[in-house]
């Protein structure tokens, strides 16, 4: 459990501000135009906006062991964290803050090499997509491992929102 927070707060060392809207029908890259502070930009349409979160909210979400953690570019504290125990049988578990609340997902597939790989962690209302390039990871810093990747989050009636930044594991 002490290396899995040493491991978390290793990977809030890293970079939070959306990147750009999947929203099929109107897609914007925010470089280009502002993000209002409740995720528009301005066409009327809201997005899902995350929120960083401390070790203290997300280690009382999903249980500590092994697992991952997104932080966005321009960002130091993770937007996403997920743990899993190792086994066949498990659905590991993420956490996302978004509204000034933690909400605890479920991955689609089971085990810790299934979070590692990212995919699909869902709620009733809310989807959070982690894709990674896989292959070989870098690993700058010991008992880490990391892939450039992008959090894709979906929430009911609310739009989709998209961050660019690093998928860092450990133990």
């Amino acid at each position: 459990m002490r290396f899995f927070a040493l491991t978390i707060a290793i990977v809030m060392a890293v970079g939070c501000s959306p990147v750009e809207s999947n929203d099929p029908v109107v897609p914007v890259d925010s470089q280009a135009m502002p993000v209002e502070p409740d995720g528009s930009i301005g066409d009327g349409i809201s997005r899902p906006m995350l929120s960083p979160m401390t070790y203290d909210e997300f280690s009382k979400a999903i249980e500590s062991g092994a697992g991952c953690a997104f932080v966005a570019q321009g960002n130091t504290d993770p937007l996403f964290a997920a743990s899993a125990p190792d086994s066949d049988k498990i659905a590991g578990k993420g956490a996302i803050k978004i509204n000034n609340t933690v909400v605890v997902l479920t991955h689609n597939g089971v085990g810790l090499a299934q979070v590692e790989a990212g995919g699909v962690f869902s709620s009733e209302a809310i989807e959070v997509t982690i894709e990674h390039p896989g292959g070989e990871p870098s690993s700058e810093k010991e008992g880490t491992y990391s892939w450039p990747a992008v959090l894709k989050i979906g929430q009911d009636e609310a739009g989709s929102n998209m961050y660019e930044g690093t998928y860092e594991c450990g133990a």
